[in-house]
């Protein structure tokens, strides 16, 4: 019998988990690099870890999303303590999705704004299912309330974000 290559199993685990930490990390950052910085220092910290994480029988991902979680909380208190000096003059960066760095920023903080207008169980909901990549199923479990009631809060707030959507459209136009 062949023995696996050392971290073949951290690969895969990597590869299956890689969006759902990006967009929580995303979520709880508020800006792409630091949310790209505190993923990569969860990997990183896992990867040094592997063999006693496994070893623990407790589920990964759980302990991958606590982690990126406290990552950001980190990431944000030293950078905190940091100077910034402004930089002038450089190029208008694009983001991942081919518009200027400055326009998505705008628009993830209107996203931001407008999820943070639903009412508390429909955020829940939404960041569980939306932001964190969970089932409707596994996000009943966690908020011990039926499958069909997180569907109907994935409606409502799909219905309450639709309404904000077109109520700050129309104030644009007006």
């Amino acid at each position: 019998m062949s023995e696996a290559a050392p971290g073949a199993d951290f690969e895969s685990f990597v590869l299956e988990t890689i969006e759902a930490f990006s967009r929580l990390a995303r979520a709880q950052a508020g800006d792409l690099h630091s949310a790209q910085d505190a993923v990569q220092d969860v990997y990183l910290n896992m990867y040094r870890r592997w063999d006693q994480l496994i070893a623990g029988h407790g589920s990964l991902t759980s302990y991958g999303r606590i982690a990126v979680k406290r990552a950001v909380i980190d990431q944000f208190r030293r950078n905190k303590r940091m100077v910034t000096v402004p930089v002038h003059g450089l190029p208008e960066m694009e983001s991942g999705i081919g518009i200027p760095e400055a326009a998505y920023e705008m628009i993830k903080e209107g996203i931001d704004e407008l999820v943070s207008s639903l009412p508390e169980r429909q955020r829940e909901v939404i960041t569980l299912c939306v932001l964190q990549d969970l089932s409707p199923a596994v996000v009943a479990q966690r908020l011990q309330i039926k499958e069909e009631s997180v569907k109907r809060y994935i409606k409502a707030a799909a219905n309450n974000l639709k309404k904000s959507i077109n109520k700050h459209s129309e104030e644009a136009t007006a």
